[in-house]
């Protein structure tokens, strides 16, 4: 499922984004709201829930001040400039999350006696009280649209830019460029010298391994195609069954590693337990939305290949 802004700036940077951008000020609201109602039934504008009441605006106020100058600046300016939005839900997600927060900081305003001076006790109350009815509306507009798929409305694949101006969320195919560096190696086109220690496989095994690393470059390639699509679980089940330690069987490790050094050997268990570790990870990124453990997990599968490349070659 492909995610829009508003979504991916919650799922990054477990659990400071999720507290920053949501859970403060949701609970600032929430007093402000709570505290509402106390003071206009009891008509009390005096003692401690008068004076929670009074800083709770203030400082929502202030505070979504800071987060719609942050995220205008980082996010909404470079991504309008660059054409990345993620069709109209993700452009509603976003807009009504930060108009959302422009009544509270009206409240802020009053509380600082820059508006509304002409009000009485009961009249600011009564703005107070529209200001954080509004702020309800435009952050469930906001939370509703920001958890719809992009997919909807026509977009297509999983977008570069990221809210708060992190790097690409998408795997990045660099096993590729290993391999044509490692065949210039082999045809003599490359100014590298090979250094590689040569391992020498019965002919029928030899063909086994071949097969074997096409297929893990193959299943990589699937892996990246079904997390650009959002297919977290299709991920899990092809890394864990063609590269994990589920595989060990099917690809005849045993048997190979008889004749492996032991650097070799240590390299493809790595591969496969890293394998493993990543199948876990992206089958979370499904539930948890964080899809950065599992780009780290797939990085050090792909290290441990090159890692093996680098240092060992067949005769």
């Amino acid at each position: 499922m492909n995610m829009t802004h508003y979504m991916q700036l919650l799922a990054d940077n477990q659990p400071w984004n999720l507290l920053i951008f949501m859970a403060i000020p949701v609970v600032l609201a929430e007093t402000l709201a709570i505290t509402e109602l106390y003071i206009l039934f009891t008509r009390k504008f005096d003692g401690f829930v008068y004076h929670l009441n009074r800083f709770a605006g203030t400082t929502v106020g202030l505070y979504f001040i800071g987060i719609i100058a942050y995220l205008m600046t980082t996010a909404v300016f470079p991504i309008t400039k660059a054409g990345e939005w993620r069709t109209v839900i993700d452009v509603v997600a976003v807009s009504t999350y930060l108009i959302g927060g422009l009544p509270l900081i009206w409240i802020a305003l009053q509380e600082f006696g820059f508006v509304n001076k002409g009000f009485d006790q009961m009249g600011k109350l009564k703005i107070h009280a529209i200001c954080v009815a509004l702020f309800l509306v435009f952050g469930h507009i906001a939370m509703i649209s920001g958890m719809l798929d992009p997919s909807l409305l026509g977009y297509k694949g999983a977008d570069t830019h990221q809210m708060h101006g992190e790097q690409s969320v998408m795997p990045i195919p660099v096993v590729e460029a290993d391999m044509a560096q490692m065949h210039m190696m082999h045809t003599g086109n490359g100014t590298t010298q090979d250094n590689r220690v040569a391992v020498d496989f019965p002919a029928p095994m030899k063909e086994h391994i071949l097969t074997n690393m096409r297929d893990h470059l193959q299943t990589i390639s699937l892996i990246q195609e079904a997390m650009g699509k959002g297919q977290y679980d299709k991920a899990a089940q092809l890394a864990e069954d063609r590269l994990g330690m589920n595989a060990l069987k099917l690809h005849g490790a045993y048997e190979n590693s008889k004749f492996m050094p032991k650097g070799m050997q240590e390299a493809g268990t790595a591969m496969h337990r890293n394998a493993s570790k990543f199948a876990i990870e992206v089958q979370n990124t499904a539930a948890t939305g964080n899809i950065k453990p599992a780009l780290i997990a797939l990085g050090n599968t792909t290290q441990a290949c090159v890692a093996c490349h680098a240092g060992y070659k067949l005769k």
